[in-house]
């Protein structure tokens, strides 16, 4: 039995405009570009039997291509539209579980927040999407190095509320609709998980680069560290199966752990942080007195005095 959950291109998200009140510096919304990285994301789905897959990913990102040391800046970051197909070879799929996406914080910045764009997904049931901060385990950690999608973190791996055979977190229903609700050709449900807008600090001269996640064992194949991880479910064999799968970004259909990651595991934008930082104001000069008539041509010759 094999699943497949394919995430097409779709059109680069808007920048978000949020600002969080008390900033110092924000990067100016009109430097943001808006870029979609397309990838092939090797994918093992935990069924009945075991499938090995090569899925086309993508991952758009609206970022500034610039900021200053000391600089808070956002980015925003969106999974591209998904498809949940009709059957796969001898199953009728039913429905998606327990949806997950992992991002890195980026090197060279501190964590300032980060939150869901209302109005930015589509077809989807189950838990309120969220993110959260956490750490290598998955756990909510407010120094971990992880950002989070999920729908309270119910996941198939890698956090306290996993599970590989119940229903949670962000689901999907099959629909047979695409993303206007009309019936599609081939009885596919297209849906749309959210954008998450990411506000981070700049601390050093040199670059910011996202990503999702691939430290440590989250770029090995069939990880529970994974970025993209959910639970399949459909009808076969005169029962409901299960197929907890779980995508890294490597081409191939079963990549050893030395095979490098992809585009899409390595930076989505390269943000270049320049010197900058808060500027001391400078004292304002004093204003000239309305009735003086004459200036001292003293002071004036000292200015080109060597």
């Amino acid at each position: 039995m094999s699943f497949t959950h394919v995430r097409r291109a779709a059109g680069p998200i808007a920048a978000a405009a949020t600002v969080a009140a008390g900033t110092l510096l924000m990067a100016s919304p009109a430097s943001a570009a808006s870029n979609t990285v397309e990838f092939q994301g090797a994918c093992q789905a935990r069924a009945i039997l075991t499938q090995h897959m090569s899925q086309p990913l993508g991952m758009s990102i609206t970022a500034p291509d610039t900021a200053k040391v000391g600089e808070e800046f956002s980015y925003t970051l969106q999974p591209t539209v998904s498809s949940l197909p009709d059957k796969e070879s001898i199953a009728t799929t039913t429905d998606i579980q327990r949806l997950k996406i992992d991002w890195e914080i980026p090197e060279n910045t501190e964590f300032v927040g980060a939150t869901v764009v209302a109005g930015t997904s589509k077809g989807l049931v189950g838990v309120a999407p969220s993110v959260i901060r956490v750490n290598e385990a998955g756990e909510p950690d407010a120094a971990g190095t992880i950002l989070r999608l999920s729908g309270d973190n119910e996941t198939v791996g890698n956090g306290p509320k996993s599970s590989l055979n119940t229903p949670g977190g962000i689901a999907v229903e099959k629909t047979k609709t695409d993303m206007d609700g009309n019936p599609t050709a081939d009885g596919s449900t297209k849906f749309q998980l959210p954008a998450v807008e990411v506000t981070v600090k700049a601390l050093a001269e040199g670059v910011v680069t996202p990503k999702v996640r691939v430290s440590g064992d989250a770029a090995n194949y069939n990880s529970e560290t994974n970025y993209d991880t959910f639970l399949a479910r459909a009808f076969a064999l005169g029962s409901q199966q299960n197929a907890p799968t779980f995508c890294t970004p490597k081409d191939g259909k079963r990549p050893a752990n030395d095979v490098p990651v992809n585009a899409g595991g390595q930076a989505l934008a390269t943000i270049t942080i320049g010197a900058g930082g808060p500027v001391d104001p400078v004292d304002p000069v004093d204003p000239v007195d309305p009735g003086a008539g004459s200036v001292d041509l003293g002071s004036l010759g000292s200015l080109f005095q060597s």
